[in-house]
């Protein structure tokens, strides 16, 4: 779970770039993006256009437990070019 003070951070930084959708379903859409990309273990980065920004988002997959579905830690969320931390599980 985001803490507030980030979150609020990229809600600001979403209404600076023009992105209309939420936070939670920006951050969901990337970790989808990744989990598809089928790599597991190993930290990769998925690029999205959302409204006016280029986002990047860095993470690793790591295996479902007993047939669940892969987990997805998101590291860094790059908003045309500037960093966000997140360290946080979104799958």
């Amino acid at each position: 779970m985001l803490n507030e003070k980030l979150y609020e951070e990229l809600e600001h930084e979403f209404t600076r770039c023009r992105i209309d959708e939420e936070v939670e379903d920006v951050l969901l859409e990337l970790a989808e993006a990744l989990t598809d990309m089928g790599i597991i273990g190993r930290e990769i980065s998925v690029k999205e256009q959302v409204g006016n920004a280029r986002l990047v988002a860095w993470g690793v997959c790591e295996e479902g437990e007993d047939g669940e579905e892969p987990g997805v830690f998101i590291r860094t969320l790059a908003i045309n070019g500037k960093e966000f931390g997140i360290e946080d599980y979104l799958l």
